[in-house]
């Protein structure tokens, strides 16, 4: 057996090359088939490390044995940046499409007026049934946590946009600012999508974990917030809660202005906020 090692050597290797060469038409019959083959990639190179680590099983073994005739560090470097491509490349696919149908909003200008209240609503509703319909497909593919990081990751895309979108508005009506609040409240309630793991007893903790997955996910919620706030609520937000842990105060400032018709109560509001930011 210790004489054929040598020429036997490069079969595992050969084999995983093979794998790699002919996984791109096995998997892409599947929605989920990047997801898959990242999944599938980390197993295997779990595998191969545990079959480098594995006792010596006898004197002549090839794999286990204080000589380590046959090694797997290439082969595990290679499938590992395998997968990590592909999981790349699926995340930067659904990352375009998610930002192509918000832009159907069009920033969110004319949100109260047919017919861009129609293609804001429209854009709001495509992404969340998208975030959801990710969710779901990728389910079966990811370990959990990976999925709520993957998912965490695309939320945070869209909030990120919606942030952005929202804050270069320079003038937002009452009514816009309604609207917007309500866009903001049917994003937030994709937080169910981020409920932890059931526990060994088969009880759920109800906390969401959106805030530990999706980035930015507290300043959009207070977002939503100032939104449907008055100048008052806006100022203990900033001087008594975490507000002012999210945003710039100038930041700040330019929501204000937008929210708010000029005034001696807005010029006070935005002085104590820039005051108490020192």
């Amino acid at each position: 057996m210790a004489s054929a090692v040598p020429g036997l050597s490069n079969l595992p290797s050969l084999l995983l090359i093979m794998y790699r060469a002919s996984a791109s038409s096995f998997y892409s019959i599947n929605n989920s088939g990047n997801m898959f083959l990242y999944n599938d990639c980390l197993w295997l190179v779990d595998q191969l490390q545990q079959t480098m680590q594995a006792p010596a099983q006898g004197p002549e073994n090839p794999f286990t044995s204080s000589k380590r005739l046959i090694r797997f560090d290439d082969d595990m470097a290679a499938l590992e940046a395998f997968g990590k491509r592909s999981y790349g490349k699926e995340m930067e696919s659904q990352r375009t499409i998610l930002k192509d149908l918000l832009d159907g909003a069009q920033g969110f200008a004319n949100c109260t007026e047919s017919p861009f209240s129609q293609e804001c609503d429209l854009a709001v509703a495509s992404i969340i049934d998208r975030i959801r319909d990710i969710h779901k497909q990728w389910r079966g593919a990811l370990s959990h946590s990976a999925l709520l990081q993957s998912v965490g990751s695309l939320l945070g895309t869209v909030i990120d946009k919606i942030i952005i979108d929202i804050e270069d508005m320079s003038d937002i009506s009452e009514p816009e600012s309604q609207r917007l609040t309500a866009y903001c409240k049917q994003v937030i309630a994709l937080e169910d999508l981020f409920l932890p793991q059931e526990l060994p007893t088969g009880e759920a903790e109800t906390v969401p974990l959106t805030a530990v997955y999706a980035p930015g996910w507290f300043k959009f919620q207070y977002l939503s917030e100032v939104l449907d706030s008055s100048l008052v609520d806006i100022k203990y937000l900033w001087t008594d809660g975490g507000l002012r842990l999210e945003y710039e105060v100038e930041e700040m400032v330019d929501l204000i202005e937008a929210l708010f018709a000029d005034s001696e109560h807005r010029r006070r509001a935005i002085g104590e906020i820039r005051r108490a930011s020192g």
